[in-house]
């Protein structure tokens, strides 16, 4: 995905936890820095640069490709499998229910494969670590308490005693958030979860044309909210909850629009396990969807369509961003709900 799709993916995760009302001091907070959304959830690609590692988690089903002598049968994930071990609406692991290829164990490759779930997993810790050693005020109702030197006459104080040992300020947490946002957004682009894709290092066997991957997004690119719009600055007079449905003409995203995509803000159920376990089996999925999605080497997203029909690639593209954005509000509701102790997992 491009920064338009990135940008778009975390207002409109913003827009859905806001109409919630799951976290609305977690949307408060976020709320003071949307104007950072733009460069933030891009921040992975452009500084960052972890992308041939921190954003990939390719896997396969041949044994070969992946170098390795057998795939053991315990890395089967069928679609019962994967249904019981991720909550909610789903509709990518919907469009997979009778794939083939859920039924051969699959694995990521041991070396090449890249550790996105971890990745997700350490920026989780981060943040709920930077919430703990966070400013004033945030860390008041972060951690539920106000210290004991705030109780009183504060110029009778010490130092000691109403010092928190601020470290991180609002607006770093928030970065933070978007930040995250970017690594989930990947973990639901089926190539970043296909051994098929493997860069300059492609095998000969069943590799994937080198420049489909980046057609595809940018097909996606052209279907989302302009710069202009989705930048947020001190002149914008839409709301986000308009922003967010300001498609271009021809744009054939229907999240808002078509009742099969469209979101449900009552509906945002919990992980069943934590963050960790949640992308594993996301990228899973992801996998799946690519092996049914994509059947073979396509050099663009038009010889693409013109063999499984237009009908098809608009119907999955929906069914991805649809997963991405309830993914994304998930999950920042997931890391608020533990480090302000109403949840015990994540």
């Amino acid at each position: 995905m491009k920064q338009r799709a990135h940008a778009w993916v975390t207002l409109r995760a913003f827009k859905l936890l806001d109409d919630s009302k799951k976290a609305p001091k977690l949307i408060e907070m976020l709320s003071y820095y949307l104007s950072d959304v733009w460069k933030g959830a891009w921040l992975p690609d452009t500084q960052i640069g972890d992308m041939a590692y921190g954003h990939i988690y390719k896997m396969d089903t041949d044994a070969k490709e992946l170098g390795l002598p057998k795939i053991e049968d315990w890395y089967t994930h069928d679609y019962k499998s994967l249904k019981s071990f991720l909550s909610g609406k789903r509709l990518c692991l919907d469009y997979v229910k009778n794939c083939e290829e859920l039924k051969k164990p699959y694995r990521s490759h041991p070396k090449k494969g890249g550790h996105l779930p971890n990745r997700v997993l350490a920026l989780s810790h981060t943040i709920a670590d930077m919430l703990k050693l966070s400013d004033f005020p945030i860390s008041f109702y972060i951690q539920g308490k106000v210290p004991k030197g705030y109780t009183s006459d504060l110029s009778a104080q010490t130092v000691k005693n109403l010092s928190l040992s601020p470290n991180f300020s609002a607006r770093q947490i928030a970065l933070m958030f978007f930040i995250l946002g970017h690594y989930i957004c990947d973990a639901h682009m089926p190539l970043h979860c296909d051994f098929r894709d493997y860069g300059g290092e492609r095998t000969k066997a069943g590799k994937l044309h080198k420049d489909l991957h980046a057609s595809i997004e940018d097909t996606w690119e052209d279907w989302f909210p302009v710069h202009e719009k989705l930048a947020l600055h001190d002149y914008t007079k839409k709301s986000i909850d308009n922003i967010v449905i300001d498609f271009p003409t021809g744009s054939k995203i229907n999240i808002d629009k078509n009742e099969t995509y469209k979101l449900n803000s009552q509906a945002i159920s919990k992980m069943k396990g934590d963050i960790w376990q949640e992308m594993i089996y996301i990228t899973r999925t992801s996998f799946a969807v690519s092996r049914k999605w994509i059947k073979q080497s396509y050099p663009n997203t038009d010889k693409m369509i013109e063999d499984i029909g237009e009908q098809e690639f608009k119907d999955v593209t929906n069914r991805i961003f649809h997963d991405t954005v309830e993914s994304v509000t998930r999950t920042w509701s997931c890391i608020w709900e533990k480090f302000t102790g109403k949840a015990k997992t994540c």
